[in-house]
């Protein structure tokens, strides 16, 4: 918890009604810390405390200083679009807008999102928008000094207001990389490059020039820093506020998916006929589930990359063995140690990788089949759980999330479910939550999905959706298999 600086309460009756009812006690106090800081700040919560909601509400509350600019990861534009939606809907949904390359022209919007790599190749466009406010999400992007992102975003920030950092990882053991995303918030008042070095950073002069690499003085950095432009919290901090397991659903990046794929507009299509029966309507479901995790896998494998930069570990389900593949292929790229576990890992394996990720700090990521490892293995060392692909049973997915949500775990789980529009996701998402809120009301089931950051619509046009999906569950489990398996996939009906 913040220990030194004392938070006074503001009146925080000008943010939109909807984002000030859904502001947990903890999250009013980031807010009115922000403002005590005059809007310049960096909230370094810990994952899953809400840093996203704590922005949109800072910048509702500075709305007289937009327009506003929001610079994120690439994979989590739209995601940051649809909690704009969400929480603050008294703003026209037509007012915010996503750019995608440097060759969009920036609009004249409120607000504005736009990926890191963009930074660079868009300064000039930029600055010349005379933005008032930035939200900078996951501001360790802008750790180095030397990085042509990190420099164009100095330029940007020069004539900011309101600047709003956020980062569940600040460099607190390696100060020096702290200092770019520190002195914005500082105006003019905050040390030089060099003062800051020799003071927090241990500095020493080699025959190479002067060395920044170690740290020095941490205490007082820290305690500075709360008293000025940080807050963070932790979960054990906010325990008592949180929910033990909560869920968002993770809009994917369109661009990055490959909707216009003939064999998934196909399988789309005859997915509406309404005369489709037995055997062929088996099929063409499976083909279609099949196709939306191929056509996915690109967007999914980009989202892995950014989390893989927060160095935490979580768990990522997957079913198609094409998509686990795939992900399993990313990190490797990346020389992270994983561990995998599917159907053809044999019971004494499981026990020997799942005692692996449990005990072992260096292996950050436990790629898991959604069928055959939803049950029987813990894995609390992660509080994340990330779906790569949905699936039509809840109860199936509850089990899954259960492996890191159970006895033995210290921290709220954080459920991440990666959605792609324009796919069976549109239809699977809509049929989880009817699902489950038929076992609720029944009393056999006390989850709830419509609790994630839902933004699905159900087709209301579409009453034959619950019967074929329901012949999913009448599949054995070898049937749904056969996707996984090369030259055995079950082909779509001409």
């Amino acid at each position: 918890m913040q220990k030194t600086k004392i938070i006074k309460e503001h009146d925080l009756s000008s943010l939109d009604p909807v984002m000030l009812q859904s502001l947990l006690p903890f999250q009013k106090d980031g807010v009115n810390f922000a403002i005590q800081s005059n809007g310049k700040v960096l909230i370094a919560d810990d994952m899953g405390l809400g840093k996203t909601i704590q922005a949109i509400a800072i910048a509702n509350y500075y709305s007289e200083d937009w327009p506003l600019l929001i610079v994120t990861p690439s994979s989590v534009r739209y995601s940051w679009e649809q909690s704009f939606h969400k929480w603050l809907p008294s703003l026209d949904k037509f007012e915010i807008s996503v750019i995608n390359s440097g060759k969009d022209h920036i609009p004249n919007n409120k607000v504005i999102l736009m990926s890191y790599d963009l930074l660079t190749k868009m300064k000039d466009t930029i600055i010349s928008r005379k933005f008032k406010s930035i939200i900078f999400d996951e501001s360790h992007f802008l750790k180095s000094l030397k990085s042509a992102r990190t420099k164009a975003a100095q330029e940007i920030m020069k004539n900011v207001k309101r600047i709003i950092m956020l980062s569940g990882t600040p460099a607190l053991s390696r100060p020096l990389e702290l200092y770019t995303q520190l002195s914005p918030l500082y105006n003019r008042d905050f040390f030089s490059y060099m003062e800051y070095g020799m003071r927090y950073c241990n500095g020493k002069q080699t025959p190479w020039g002067w060395d920044f690499n170690g740290s020095s003085c941490m205490e007082e950095l820290q305690i500075l820093l709360e008293e000025t432009v940080m807050i963070r919290r932790l979960k054990s901090d906010v325990l008592q506020q949180l929910p033990t397991k909560f869920r968002q659903m993770i809009v994917l990046d369109p661009s990055r998916v490959c909707t216009k794929n003939k064999v998934l507009k196909a399988v789309s299509k005859k997915f509406q006929e309404e005369t489709l029966k037995g055997m062929e309507k088996r099929g063409v479901l499976l083909e279609y589930f099949h196709q939306t995790g191929e056509v996915k896998l690109k967007a999914v494998c980009e989202y892995i990359v950014d989390l893989l930069e927060s160095d935490k570990k979580f768990l990522c389900f997957g079913h198609h063995q094409n998509v686990l593949n795939g992900i399993c292929n990313t990190i490797e790229e990346k020389k992270v140690d994983y561990i995998r576990i599917d159907g053809s890992v044999s019971s004494e394996q499981r026990k020997h990788l799942c005692d692996k990720f449990q005990v072992n700090d260096s292996c950050k990521v436990a790629v898991l089949s959604i069928t055959s490892a939803n049950c029987g293995i813990t894995l609390t060392s992660a509080s994340l759980v990330v779906f790569a692909e949905l699936f039509w049973n809840p109860g199936i997915l509850t089990q899954a999330e259960d492996r890191a949500h159970r006895i033995g775990q210290e921290d709220n789980v954080v459920v991440q479910y990666l959605v792609a529009k324009g796919t069976a996701d549109d239809e699977i998402w809509p049929l989880v939550q009817r699902k489950l809120d038929t076992l609720n009301k029944a009393g056999l089931s006390k989850d709830n999905f419509k609790s994630a950051d839902t933004v699905m619509k159900e087709d209301k046009s579409q009453p034959q959706l619950d019967d074929f999906w329901s012949e999913f569950d009448k599949c054995p489990e070898e049937d749904l298999e056969l996707n996984n398996i090369p030259g055995k996939r079950l082909k779509l009906m001409p």
